[in-house]
């Protein structure tokens, strides 16, 4: 029988600074992975909400709104949360290629030479991939791209929520005009109504005429209504896009629009806008990014069969009889070959090309829907100053035709003084919804130009094309 020898745990010491080495390095690494995860994260501005106990101010403003109120939604929730999943990715897509280090133990006994021996093993284990054809390096360049495409998708729909909100109030404002022509449309017909009362009371007027003069007044109180509960309806759609559902916005203040008529398209053509918009459009930078992530990922799944080669090491006891058979340590140099891995190979390379074809198609798709929505916002903005002419002419005509009304009713004329006042309340309206317009069509083409939005003065497209040329 061969006697095991006892020897004193002399390599233990031996391998207690090697170990302590090691420990640092695996330390350091972890450490460098950490600090990489969190330059590629959301920042913490990002990923701050308002919390739902803070009342908005009364009156409210759109600045306020769009400074304290506007980034805060579920969708930029998910892409915070898409951010860090693809960090995620990241972080584990680099664990089979980095270094590792583990101890590795065994109480164990085993049959030798028709004898049970001891078959213990306590030994650290350091090891790692050295090289493997690139296909590592490929996918950690298609995951870093894909942070970066997780990355600008959050800035698009951060600027998706700030249109969202403008938006929003400025429906609650509308909705305010609109009440205010309502509710004086209902009143004069109500004194209309009260009027042809009196007088077929004393039998000058039949029950046609009364019935005619009730139905009016009634379809006017049913608009009222309307516009009434269109103005609540209006303020928690406000409250539910900036993520207080519960509150309700009460006095808002008209919003400062000036630099947008300072804006124009007079002197630029649709493809310039157009070929502007496809140049600077975030959703399809992100897109781009996408594509560039999924050719490294096709080279990755080109090589996937690829050899590998790898180096490892053990440090301690590795077995019970260290002067005889295994020693205190061994490393080795190893080359892993596949011959067949079942059509793995194949598989992932037809997956990978199948995404790239989907991202090329959604890529086109999105060009052309580009140039649907850049073509209808500037023939839209083209109109804008034939409509404002015609509101003018309205609002002159409404003007004129109150002075006409109220000269006939001092003079105690048959007149419809009511009817004059609501016509110039809605010419005030058409303005008001008018200058709304222009304010939505060019934030809207701030948005398509990837520009943040916001109600401070913008470089002109027009100039900004010029520029390009």
């Amino acid at each position: 029988m061969i006697k095991q020898i006892s020897k004193p745990n002399s390599f233990l010491l031996k391998a207690l600074p090697l170990s302590i080495l090691l420990i640092s390095q695996s330390l350091a690494f972890n450490t460098y992975a950490q600090e990489a995860n969190q330059g590629i994260s959301a920042t913490p501005e990002q990923a701050e909400v308002t919390p739902d106990n803070i009342p908005l101010p009364n009156p409210l403003t759109l600045k306020t709104l769009l400074k304290n109120y506007a980034n805060q939604s579920p969708e930029i929730s998910m892409q915070i949360a898409n951010i860090d999943l693809a960090n995620s990715v990241l972080g584990e897509n680099q664990v089979d290629t980095n270094w590792q280090a583990n101890v590795t133990g065994r109480l164990g006994q085993r049959e030798f030479a028709e004898e049970t021996q001891p078959h213990n093993l306590l030994a650290l284990h350091v090891g790692k991939v050295l090289y493997d054809f690139e296909r590592a390096s490929s996918t950690l360049q298609s995951d870093q791209l894909s942070v970066e495409q997780q990355k600008i998708r959050l800035e698009v729909v951060e600027n998706k929520q700030r249109l969202n909100v403008v938006k929003a109030y400025l429906n609650v404002l509308l909705a305010d005009f609109q009440y205010r022509i309502d509710d004086e449309a209902m009143a004069i017909e109500y004194v209309g109504f009260d009027k042809v009362k009196d007088r077929h009371a004393i039998g000058q007027l039949s029950d046609v005429d009364l019935l005619a003069a009730e139905q009016l007044y009634q379809t006017a109180l049913v608009n009222r209504m309307q516009a009434e509960q269109f103005q609540l309806k209006t303020r928690l759609e406000l409250a539910n896009v900036i993520g207080l559902p519960n509150e309700r916005p009460d006095e808002l203040r008209f919003p400062n629009l000036k630099s947008f008529k300072s804006r124009s398209v007079k002197e630029i053509s649709l493809q310039a806008v157009q070929k502007q918009v496809l140049e600077s459009n975030q959703h399809l930078k992100a897109l781009e990014q996408a594509q560039q992530a999924q050719l490294f990922a096709l080279k990755s799944a080109e090589n996937i069969s690829s050899p590998t080669v790898r180096a490892d090491a053990w440090v301690g006891q590795l077995s019970s009889y260290p002067e005889l058979r295994e020693g205190n340590w061994k490393a080795t140099l190893s080359v892993d070959i596949p011959l067949y891995d079942g059509g793995a190979s194949s598989a992932a390379k037809t997956k990978a090309q199948a995404k790239m074809a989907k991202l090329k198609a959604e890529y086109q798709q999105l060009e052309q829907s580009l140039r649907t929505q850049v073509s209808d916002i500037y023939f839209q903005l083209k109109l804008l100053a034939a409509e404002k002419k015609q509101h003018q002419i309205f609002g002159d005509y409404a003007d004129l035709y109150l002075d006409y009304s109220r000269a006939l009713y001092e003079n105690e004329s048959s007149t419809d003084l009511g009817d004059a006042m609501v016509r110039l309340s809605e010419a005030n309206y058409n303005m008001v919804a008018w200058e709304f317009k222009q304010a939505l069509l060019w934030l809207e083409l701030d948005y398509l130009l990837g520009n943040k939005i916001s109600l401070e003065s913008s470089k002109n497209v027009a100039i900004a094309a010029k520029t390009k040329k």
